[in-house]
């Protein structure tokens, strides 16, 4: 959907929901040794980075310390930190739309 949206849209700003990606870290780092201490620390880094530099420097540190460099999941969302990390997003006007609201469903 990613590539799609680009292609048919290229010049609009698209962003990945934070609210999604932070409710599946459970079922995707619940197989490591203090799975609930890299879920916080992996919030803390998305939420308290207050610069790119830091954020990059607290992610790898994050991982680091975690044994997750080779993590695939990770990675990735690394790759895509523009579209769902909040200090990359910052400076973009979302008319008052945040990356933590859901869709609700009728």
């Amino acid at each position: 959907m990613k590539r799609a949206l680009e292609a048919c849209m290229p010049t609009t700003i698209h962003r990945c929901c934070i609210w999604h990606i932070m409710k599946k870290i459970p079922s995707k780092l619940n197989g490591y040794k203090g799975h609930a201490e890299i879920e916080q620390e992996m919030s803390e880094v998305v939420w308290n980075s207050h610069s790119k530099d830091s954020f990059d420097r607290n992610w790898n540190e994050f991982l680091l310390n975690f044994g997750l460099v080779d993590n695939k999941w990770l990675s990735d969302l690394y790759e895509d930190r523009h579209i769902w990390v909040p200090i990359y997003l910052d400076h973009h006007f979302w008319t008052g739309m945040r990356s933590t609201q859901r869709i609700s469903m009728l």
